[in-house]
């Protein structure tokens, strides 16, 4: 008995993610080759291979949407979002060969094939910075140390700014308020009352914190005990709020990577309807 369950284990023990990976990349490259085989098949018996590439293209962008929709309706049980997930990339990865099956050159030369040539570019270009995205940003949000809401993020920098404030007040060395008083108001005060620069959301980068945290140093020599413990928490606010920063920035990133192409597949399946559409009053 004992045997039997452990050789039952043994039969029904999951895959590993790089064997699972490894399995339907290969399940892709096949379909792929099959593809291939056909539109050639049909090109040398003179049949219709812009027809086979083509529905095959429509297919997958049409299935491409209905998964990209199933993606962000988590509450649907039909399986595993992240399931879902690695379907949508291997069906884009497939899509995107049978689209360079489909056409003389990767941008058409009418100005409706050309619309749609760029449209479909665009969409698979975003689709793979997306796979990337979603493989490098849960690290670089962990590095970071406490993950911070997206929603919480404007009342956390509000929180950090008075914060700031309060600690500011904490100074009573005359010396000390006359050296921090001044860096306070040029610096402080800006980075902790004002939005992340548009630069920074585009390239988040730790260049304003090593500054600040390095003009904070400098100022010990100046400080008592007093005051360079508010220097102190200064600089642990500092930290603090380039942390935010560097969250709102990827969180952000995602967050306008999901519309962005979200929308560009919605024009993207339209777009090709109509070219369905085009191509069926014409070949009839």
């Amino acid at each position: 008995m004992a045997g039997e369950q452990e050789l039952a284990m043994f039969r029904f023990k999951p895959l590993s993610i790089r064997r699972r990976r490894l399995i339907a990349i290969s399940v892709v490259m096949v379909a792929i080759a099959l593809m291939y085989q056909w539109v050639r098949f049909e090109r040398d018996s003179l049949g219709k291979p812009a027809f086979v590439s083509g529905f095959a293209t429509l297919a997958g962008i049409g299935l491409l949407v209905l998964l990209g929709v199933r993606r962000r309706i988590p509450f649907w049980k039909l399986g595993r979002v992240s399931t879902w997930t690695q379907v949508h990339v291997y069906t884009g990865v497939f899509t995107t060969a049978v689209f360079v099956m489909h056409v003389p050159t990767l941008v058409g030369g009418g100005m409706f094939e050309c619309f749609l040539s760029i449209i479909f570019l665009m969409v698979s270009a975003s689709g793979f910075y997306g796979l990337y995205v979603s493989r490098t940003l849960p690290k670089r949000l962990t590095a970071v140390g406490s993950e911070h809401r997206f929603d919480r993020v404007t009342w956390t920098r509000r929180e950090l700014a008075k914060l700031a404030e309060s600690t500011f007040q904490q100074i009573h060395e005359p010396s000390a308020k006359k050296v921090l008083e001044a860096f306070y108001h040029r610096h402080l005060v800006p980075f902790f009352g004002e939005r992340p620069s548009l630069a920074y959301v585009l390239i988040p980068s730790g260049n304003r914190r090593r500054r600040l945290l390095g003009d904070l140093g400098n100022l010990h020599r100046y400080l008592e005990q007093d005051g360079r413990s508010v220097a102190g928490k200064f600089a642990a606010l500092v930290r603090q709020r380039d942390d935010l920063d560097y969250q709102f920035a990827l969180q952000l990133r995602l967050r306008v990577w999901i519309v962005f192409h979200a929308m560009l597949s919605s024009v993207l399946l339209v777009a090709a309807l109509l070219h369905l559409a085009i191509v069926l009053h014409f070949a009839w």
